[in-house]
């Protein structure tokens, strides 16, 4: 096999193990819910078994460089607020109401939200092309939300489901939008290590702030085991293959083989949980990976 096959084959395997591992976390959020936690406990364990892996990886990226500038650790501070800790509250607070497809469904308009933002922000042009993979990728949303009210028509919180996750596919595509210049002031490693830890620490604060100490004594065992799983495998090995796969891939290609996440996530929803998805859900999942993928597809 050349070198150049390898290469390309190792890149698909870290951006799909990447997309994968962050679409996952939506099966394990559920079943830390099913044994009677609730949004902000299951959270702030998962961000506080995390947080030392973080300050670990910050402190080996900074070691021999200058250190971080007021104004950067302010920038810091607001990313890790608003892309990680507000966006990830919204996130497992709209899980309780909706199944995991339909929540990979709604975050996976970040895509159009990222045009969007660059376009009213960074007055980038927006070809129409791209207008119509925005269309196509909400159109998906109505058709898999009609899909979820008839799947789950004992739920009356569907709409309230759909918004918040909405709201946390908002504020990350707020975040992808703003890191860039972030990223290449710092490095993607130390970025990475420095915004998803203050964001840690966010969590861990409102966790403190709303919960007595001693209810984690209450929690089945599971449940800190679930969170666990959520801050290895659903957020500290990803967060670093993200930045990875980025530099091996390209923003493009990264997006495009990121698609195997939401459909990872359709298939353990189904093994793990026992979520099925009628034609409706499947046709909305559909038009939105669709509207996704032409987005990222179109050349700048």
């Amino acid at each position: 096999m050349s070198k150049s096959r390898l290469y390309s084959l190792q890149t698909f395997a870290i951006v799909a193990a990447c997309a994968i591992l962050f679409s996952s976390k939506g099966v394990f959020i559920k079943c830390a819910f099913a044994l009677g936690a609730d949004p902000v406990t299951v959270l702030g364990l998962r961000m506080a078994y995390a947080l030392p892996g973080f300050a670990v990886a910050g402190w080996l990226a900074g070691r021999g460089k200058s250190a971080l500038t007021v104004r950067q650790w302010a920038q810091l501070t607001l990313l890790g607020f608003v892309g990680y800790y507000l966006s990830a509250m919204m996130n497992f607070a709209g899980l309780r109401h909706i199944s995991v497809g339909m929540e990979r469904m709604v975050l996976y308009t970040y895509p159009t939200l990222v045009v969007i933002g660059s376009a009213l922000f960074l007055k980038v042009k927006v070809k129409p092309v791209v207008v119509l993979a925005i269309a196509v990728s909400y159109a998906g949303i109505l058709v898999g939300y009609a899909g979820e009210g008839e799947a789950r028509a004992s739920d009356g919180n569907t709409l309230a489901g759909v918004a918040l996750v909405f709201g946390s596919a908002v504020t990350y595509s707020y975040f992808v939008v703003a890191s860039g210049k972030m990223i290449r002031e710092v490095g993607a490693m130390r970025f990475t290590a420095c915004a998803v830890g203050i964001s840690c620490v966010f969590v861990i604060l409102h966790f403190l702030a709303t919960h007595p100490l001693s209810g984690l004594a209450c929690l089945p065992s599971a449940v800190h085991g679930y969170a666990l799983i959520l801050a290895v495998f659903g957020t500290l090995i990803p967060s670093f293959l993200l930045g990875i796969g980025l530099r091996r891939a390209g923003a493009t290609r990264f997006a495009v083989i990121g698609t195997v996440g939401p459909m990872a996530t359709v298939f353990l929803a189904w093994a793990v949980l026992g979520e099925g998805m009628n034609a409706a859900q499947l046709a909305g999942l559909a038009l939105a990976l669709g509207g996704g993928l032409l987005v990222t597809l179109e050349k700048p």
